[in-house]
């Protein structure tokens, strides 16, 4: 290799990790965060249901943000997209740093949220663009290992920083490690194409907003204010409405934000499925277990975030290894064990909602996390190998949207059924109260996996390319 090829890839390489690095503290602070909510609670005076939002609207602003994702990327320089990215982290996060009240705190979120949706997807469209094809999977998986790190140390970095320390420190030791990833970025970043001068289809990306902002404050709105026509069928149903015209609009554009052909793909739509599904009670289980930790069994910050500790650095660390199980036996195998380990950690902790105690969880969320490894990233991989090349970014744009919606989702809905634990029981203890709405969002959860488990049955081989 030339001197000059080899200083081409070290820029290459300099530009995918700076962008990860960048991504890395923007998945951190957003899982860090969840075991900050009882002390968010007794600082700013305000209900778990209304704190949660700090979570929610962060992942909702993410995966708006990533709904547009394939069109920033034909229409504006890849400088420009990780500039935008980086100054909405640097700025948000200083937001959240000094927020003397949660409407402030919040902005913040939204604002490093944007930062976060612009930055992420840039690591795999370098890659996918920039990297020779024989070693695309090589660098998928470090980068892709980074950034998995970063749930998996969010919950103890989170604890450990608001226990010895204050929550705020949380941004300010994050700050200057997503500057300096973000300026290694910007000055090692190549665009591989000239930019496509498209007009923004403001309506479609309008009516997505629309659809998935509704969604999960009609599921909010089940928990703070119950399961009435107004508060939370009304949002659901106005939800669907922009959900269809969005799809309707998409349809008949040159130019969709996402072409909706790719959903006319049946593997790919039970891909799809199980992807939103499992990554919804990760994070749901993210939210929930921590704060019944603090809120029901009177553990601090620190505990609840250590005790997912051993889970998520399993499943971080498995899936390289169940990645390469999968292009050696196919997808069936790994689906069908995954779904195995699901079921049994979610019917064991449903059963035992009661009795839950720190060893428990950390035993149940590890069976959970070795389940999830065999089947998030896998599913990803199968879902896209079923579309044609013209249309990854596009299936691309799908998975992550979902996949950060999904946590939003999540977030949105275990809070709801927490809090629908004390309308239940409004005259019982706090402990009392927060177990109920647990075991409540722990059935839901060992619902959905039934549906996951029969959605992967259904997958046969033969529909692998």
């Amino acid at each position: 290799m030339s001197t000059r090829s080899k200083s081409s890839q070290s820029a290459t390489n300099l530009a995918i990790f700076g962008a990860a690095g960048l991504a890395f503290c923007g998945v951190l602070v957003e899982t860090s965060m969840n075991v900050t909510f009882p002390t968010l609670m007794r600082q700013f005076h305000a209900p778990l249901d209304t704190v949660q939002w700090v979570t929610t609207a962060y992942l909702l602003a993410v995966a708006a943000t990533m709904v547009i994702a394939a069109f920033t990327q034909r229409r504006f320089q890849w400088r420009t997209i990780i500039n935008v990215g980086g100054t909405g982290f640097v700025l948000g996060g200083l937001l959240c740093a000094t927020a003397p009240n949660l409407a402030v705190l919040l902005t913040g979120r939204i604002i490093q949220a944007i930062g976060t949706g612009f930055s992420l997807p840039l690591v795999f469209a370098q890659i996918m663009t920039q990297i020779p094809f024989e070693q695309q999977g090589k660098y998928t998986g470090t980068a892709g290992m980074l950034i998995a790190l970063a749930p998996s140390l969010g919950p103890t970095y989170g604890g450990l920083v608001t226990q010895l320390l204050s929550w705020r420190l949380i941004f300010w030791i994050t700050l200057p490690i997503g500057l300096i990833a973000w300026l290694v970025t910007a000055n090692h970043i190549h665009h591989p194409h000239k930019p496509v001068a498209i007009a923004f289809p403001w309506g479609q990306f309008l009516l997505i907003v629309a659809a998935l902002s509704l969604m999960t404050l009609g599921f909010n709105n089940a928990g703070t204010k119950g399961f009435s026509a107004v508060n939370c069928w009304l949002p659901l149903l106005l939800a669907g409405i922009a959900l269809i015209s969005f799809l309707m609009s998409a349809a008949k554009s040159s130019q969709p934000l996402i072409n909706i052909s790719i959903f006319k793909n049946g593997a790919f739509n039970q891909a799809l499925a199980i992807y939103f599904l499992i990554q919804f009670i990760q994070i749901g289980l993210a939210f929930l277990l921590p704060n019944f930790t603090q809120l029901a069994l009177g553990k601090n910050a620190l505990i609840s975030g250590l005790m997912l500790l051993a889970g998520s650095l399993t499943s971080a660390v498995l899936s390289p290894f169940t990645g390469k199980f999968m292009d050696r036996v196919g997808i069936v195998v790994p689906l069908r064990l995954g779904t195995g380990f699901l079921l049994l950690a979610t019917l064991s902790f449903a059963l035992l909602a009661k009795q839950l105690s720190i060893p428990i969880i950390i035993g149940l969320y590890l069976v959970y996390q070795i389940g999830f490894s065999l089947m998030f990233n896998n599913t990803l991989a199968y879902g896209l190998q079923q579309l044609s090349p013209a249309r990854l970014g596009d299936g691309n744009a799908a998975f992550n949207t979902l996949q950060q919606y999904s946590g939003s989702l999540g977030t949105a809905l275990m809070a709801a059924l927490l809090a629908t634990g004390a309308k239940l029981l409004p005259q019982a203890a706090t402990v009392t109260q927060t177990t109920l709405g647990t075991q409540l969002a722990l059935w839901l959860c060992f619902g959905l996996i039934c549906l996951v488990t029969l959605i992967a049955w259904l997958i046969k081989p033969e529909k692998q390319n």
